[in-house]
């Protein structure tokens, strides 16, 4: 029942803001669901435990629903993104989905040669008659896990490291640092960029020298690497906040809390909307507490419980300012 319920509330957040072009001569219906075939372009592992995985689970729940064709590619460069994506589309693939921002340029540079194929990234921000970015909003409870930290340092000093430049990157650590420095303005934020976002050493190391320059909050957003990071704070007993899965299972006694992205009724929904053939050219925004099955906050319990409950109350008092606009977080296509 609830994952029914998850697959109804995405397909009327898709309905809503994407429309309705069925009418459209572009718009392809093909003649069953399990005719359809999808796939997916990653950066990283499809078993990393973080961003690739959600982008591997999200196919084969679309693969489960429709008994269709699903494939997983891992394609981490511009030239593999758009390489393989001509070579899945030359094979009649529908629906192609790069699993995250960076896929936005190398898929502009091919979509339009294939009118009847489907693009959608994560993030980004081309959007023509077939390619469509997904904007999870995450940038917004980045900000609340920012004015946590600033209250739960003793230190002053935070360290967050991102897996890449790109905007879907950064904006999740700009939402940080802004929430951080709104509570403590001298509060010192460490921030790296890993050179390889499946790096765990790589990650691991950052987390140590920043560990040692300070820092007592960890936060990552970096694909496997934040492994590396959850581990290093693991050993040295230092808060961490988790990032597109629920990561209170890497480190029970030190995850505050998690940002999750779920992309699961999200690839079922565009599925079926590619099916009915109402699928157009539009940035689809996803945001906590209204598309509550994609994007979520997740607390772990066991440390909530052992912090000021005026802290931890900070999630409820703040998302609905920043969700009005009262507080401003910029978005990914936004400057400060």
């Amino acid at each position: 029942m609830k994952k029914v319920l998850a697959l109804l509330l995405v397909t009327m957040m898709l309905a809503s803001v994407v429309g309705c072009a069925g009418g459209d001569e572009g718009a392809t219906q093909v003649s069953a669901p399990e005719d359809l075939k999808m796939a997916t372009l990653l950066p990283s592992s499809p078993t990393d435990g973080g961003w690739g995985q959600t982008g591997a689970s999200a196919i084969n729940a679309a693969k489960e629903h429709f008994g269709c064709e699903a494939v997983i590619v891992e394609a981490g460069t511009a030239d593999l993104m758009k390489t393989e994506a001509v070579n899945l589309a030359e094979e009649g693939f529908h629906i192609i989905i790069g699993h995250g921002g960076q896929y936005a340029a190398p898929f502009a540079e091919i979509s339009g040669d294939y009118p009847n194929t489907y693009f959608f990234t994560a993030g980004g921000d081309i959007v023509t008659e077939n390619q469509m970015p997904v904007e999870f909003m995450v940038e917004e409870l980045t900000y609340i896990m920012g004015a946590m930290a600033a209250n739960i340092s003793e230190s002053g000093v935070v360290g967050l490291t991102v897996g890449g430049e790109y905007p879907s990157y950064t904006k999740t650590s700009r939402g940080f640092e802004l929430g951080a420095k709104a509570t403590d303005p001298d509060i010192e934020v460490l921030f790296a960029v890993t050179q390889d976002s499946s790096d765990m050493n790589e990650a691991y190391e950052i987390a140590m020298a920043q560990i040692d320059a300070g820092a007592d909050i960890i936060w990552t957003n970096a694909n496997q690497a934040s492994l590396g990071s959850i581990q290093a704070a693991k050993e040295r007993g230092v808060y961490i906040f988790g990032m597109v899965q629920d990561q209170k299972a890497e480190a029970p006694d030190l995850v505050i809390a998690s940002v999750v992205q779920d992309f699961n009724g999200f690839a079922i929904a565009i599925g079926e909307r590619y099916l009915d053939g109402s699928l157009s050219g539009e940035t689809i925004k996803i945001r906590a507490e209204v598309d509550t099955d994609s994007l979520y906050w997740a607390w772990n319990d066991a440390v909530k419980d052992t912090l000021p409950a005026d802290i931890m109350g900070l999630y409820g008092e703040l998302l609905p300012q920043i969700q009005s606009g009262e507080i401003y977080v910029p978005g990914e296509t936004e400057g400060w």
